[in-house]
């Protein structure tokens, strides 16, 4: 991405962002009020909705591992027949302006798991050209060399 790695991980910490990188695609509706950024040890509990608007099934996010120093989140969910979606998101240094943000995901549905596993490599392409998208916007709207 055209930002840096600090700029990268202040944005995936922020709630807001998982909201823009999904739009679209997935949509949610959080039971309380969403913190300005996520906190280790927290759970977030969620209604998905579809394409931002068709009811889907309740959702739950546990931050296991939030690490500033290494630039990763660890995450449990489960909701509907997902029994399993843990995520693991780092943010690497590739130079001044230059970040590299990786997902992976473990996934397990019982028999549903080939369906999800199909869903999440759609859902997870869509994620990843959003948040090139972002990348870009931040640096355009960042003082120059800030990004």
């Amino acid at each position: 991405m055209p930002i840096s790695a600090r700029v990268a991980w202040e944005t995936v910490q922020q709630p807001q962002t998982l909201r823009y990188i999904t739009r679209g695609l997935l949509g949610f509706r959080i039971d309380g009020r969403l913190p300005p950024r996520f906190a280790q040890g927290e759970t977030y509990r969620m209604r998905l909705m579809l394409f931002g608007f068709i009811p889907a099934w309740r959702h739950e996010i546990t931050i296991v591992r939030l690490d500033d120093a290494g630039r990763e989140i660890l995450t449990s969910e489960h909701g509907g027949s997902v029994k399993t979606w843990n995520h693991h998101i780092t943010v690497d240094e590739l130079g001044p302006y230059r970040s590299r943000y990786t997902d992976a995901i473990e996934v397990g549905a019982g028999l549903l798991t080939p369906l999800v596993w199909a869903y999440a490599q759609l859902f997870f392409r869509y994620r990843q050209w959003r948040w090139r998208r972002l990348a870009r916007t931040l640096a355009a709207q960042l003082p120059a060399g800030s990004a």
